[in-house]
């Protein structure tokens, strides 16, 4: 018989759950070894924000706000909260942030 005309045949047999084991474990292992060298990962750092590309933007969400003018973002809803806000674009009840406007009200109260 030829190599290319044998047959494998593969026969069910229980494995020991401790082998199991390693190899599960060996399995995300390797994953996660795989994972960290794809991508270095960064505490709190979800998303990289290009600050150049804010500064150009007219609308920003709260947290581009947040991480162009380095305020935090529950300190941006709290004073952006009224619906009357100057600096402050509803979209339903979605909020944008006028990047001018914001940017003149935090010049205002530093000069106060």
């Amino acid at each position: 018989m030829k190599d290319s005309e044998k047959i494998n045949i593969i026969i069910d047999q229980p494995i020991p759950s401790n082998t199991k084991k390693e190899k599960g474990m060996a399995y995300y292992a390797e994953l996660l070894k795989n994972s960290k060298s794809e991508k270095p990962n960064t505490a709190g750092d979800t998303k990289s924000v290009d600050l150049n590309k804010l500064k150009e933007k007219k609308l920003l969400s709260v947290e581009e706000a947040s991480e162009l003018f380095g305020i935090g973002r529950n300190k941006i809803r709290t004073i952006s909260n009224d619906k009357d806000c100057p600096f402050v674009f509803w979209i339903g009840s979605h909020r944008k942030i006028k990047r001018e406007e914001f940017e003149k009200f935090l010049s205002d109260l530093n000069s106060i």
